[in-house]
């Protein structure tokens, strides 16, 4: 037996899906006329969250995967360019810790070199 919506759930799901994008543009427009890098930074992190978060199952398309990837690097890399245009110093310890992440990223687990003998 397959449970359908009934046109009223998809209305009232449609319906807050929208307000719920009118909600965060009217925040990141008031965070952006406070000032320019608040409402930028804002964006940049929910991107950050969203490639985050929202993962795709492991036997997903190769390009779910990459289009995943390019949402998180596109959110980090404008939240660093703008700790860039705001502080120098706070740039650079972006970009530090992004390389932290490489490197760890890059390094060995224990468990596939055990499946690996």
């Amino acid at each position: 037996m397959t449970t359908q919506r009934t046109s009223w759930a998809l209305v009232r799901e449609a319906a807050g899906l929208f307000l719920t994008a009118f909600g965060l543009l009217g925040v990141l427009v008031a965070l952006g006329a406070l000032h320019w890098a608040a409402g930028l930074s804002a964006a940049m992190a929910g991107l950050l969250a969203t490639g985050l978060f929202m993962r795709p199952k492991p036997t997903a398309a190769p390009w779910a995967h990459l289009a995943r990837a390019a949402v998180c690097i596109l959110g980090y890399g404008g939240l660093t360019g703008c700790a860039f245009a705001l502080c120098t110093p706070l740039g650079w310890i972006g970009v530090a810790l992004a390389v932290v992440l490489l490197g760890l990223w890059l390094t060995t687990r224990e468990h596939e070199d055990e499946g690996a003998a």
